[in-house]
């Protein structure tokens, strides 16, 4: 009898746990409710091994390579000068540790609820910046006409689109493009036509509105991975009519843009002039940001500067330069490389390449996706220099890399 009271008092655990993770995922997009669940569901998991006295934790060869991760932030405190900064990293970078470990105690039962969670909330949230937007576009404005031009211009998106949720477009795109993978794998295993079609729809939505958010990276891993993989299902599938159809929407949709939704297109062409341009533009490009940097990691090429350090030595790099941003390097790779050089560089690719090698051979569509899109952003973002692209990635990545080993 006691044996039933135990279980069932570690099944209703479990449930709890499960909820509150399922809060972790649907608020991804809420910076300031997602902080507070996260630290409710590691303390509501660790209340139930206390509770049970049993913990069943298991590991593999990848957990161990996470805990490297961010043991390189832990070393990198040995030699920084900056302490005070470090300790703030290290609290930020907490989670490649928490969640990795979470997922050794806690066995997630149903990945399709999760996923499906987190899909929805994704759509809720962009639901919501519209709806905002529409409403302070015909009761806030102070230009008239009112016209779709107005509407589409910088006024109304970008940054604009999703000041009412508080978050940055580079890391809502990033949400909105796994989104649209989670979908993209519903529509392989579906055989019913109209589910299939409601996905299509549904994936050319919020693809539209990463063009109105103007996450220049995400619009681009957009069309590379979502446009090839929605052609690669629909020949598999043998769909023409919908192929034929989705061919002639892109036409419309590519007329569209071109026609009104010039502000993201211009944006795109920008950067992709700034970078052949290289030093020679006038604005304060990714290029020029990237260029101050090299001194710095040529000076520390083996173990960086250490953990705390890269900000002070980057701005003062900054301003030797003439460049007035206080902003990071914008690229994951490079500020692994000054921090703890060419030591922690390739921890941190063997880390992306191992995800990749493995979605590979256990053939997982979602997590070969997943990691492409990571290693996409890391390019122009310092994905995990802020909680929200750290949150993001700790938290599905060593999931998606069970739900694969799993299959």
């Amino acid at each position: 009898m006691k044996t039933v009271e135990q279980n069932r008092s570690q099944n209703d655990g479990l449930d709890v746990v499960f909820l509150l993770l399922l809060g972790v995922v649907a608020s991804f997009a809420i910076p300031k409710l997602n902080a507070p669940m996260v630290g409710l569901l590691f303390a509501a998991q660790l209340f139930v091994l206390l509770k049970n006295r049993k913990v069943n934790f298991k590991t593999t060869r990848y957990f161990w390579a996470l805990m490297g991760l961010f043991a390189l932030s832990l070393i990198g405190m040995l030699y920084t000068e900056n302490l005070p900064r470090g300790v703030d990293i290290i609290g930020r970078q907490i989670s490649f540790l928490l969640f990795p470990v979470f997922y050794a105690t806690y066995r997630v039962k149903s990945f399709s609820v999760l996923f499906k969670t987190y899909c929805i909330f994704i759509f809720v949230m962009i639901l919501i910046c519209e709806i905002d937007t529409i409403y302070r576009f015909f009761y806030k404005s102070d230009t008239f006409p009112l016209t779709l031009d107005l509407f589409l211009s910088y006024r109304y998106t970008g940054a604009e689109l999703t000041k009412s949720i508080g978050l940055h477009n580079a890391y809502f795109g990033m949400y909105i493009l796994f989104s649209n993978v989670l979908l993209l794998s519903w529509m392989i295993k579906t055989k019913r036509s109209l589910i299939f079609l409601g996905l299509f729809l549904l994936v050319c939505l919020q693809s539209v509105f990463l063009l109105q958010m103007v996450a220049k990276t995400a619009i681009i891993m957009n069309l590379i991975i979502v446009g090839a993989s929605m052609v690669y299902i629909l020949i598999k599938q043998k769909k023409l009519k919908l192929l034929l159809f989705s061919s002639l929407l892109l036409i419309v949709s590519a007329s569209f843009s071109y026609s009104y939704l010039k502000l993201p297109l211009e944006r795109i062409t920008e950067r992709f002039e700034e970078l052949n341009q290289g030093e020679n533009t006038e604005r304060e490009t990714r290029v020029k940001l990237w260029k101050s940097a090299l001194p710095i990691i040529k000076e520390n090429l083996v173990v960086g500067v250490g953990t705390g350090d890269v900000e002070d030595q980057l701005h003062a790099a900054y301003k030797k330069n003439g460049i007035l941003s206080k902003s990071n390097i914008h690229n994951q790779y490079l500020d692994y490389l000054m921090r703890y050089g060419i030591i922690g560089l390739l921890v941190f690719l063997s880390i992306l390449g191992y995800a990749l090698i493995h979605a590979i051979k256990t053939a997982n569509y979602i997590y070969f996706c997943f990691t492409l899109i990571i290693i996409g952003c890391c390019f122009t973002e310092n994905i995990f220099s802020r909680q929200w692209g750290i949150t993001f990635y700790a938290c599905f990545n060593y999931l998606l890399y069970t739900f694969a080993k799993k299959r």
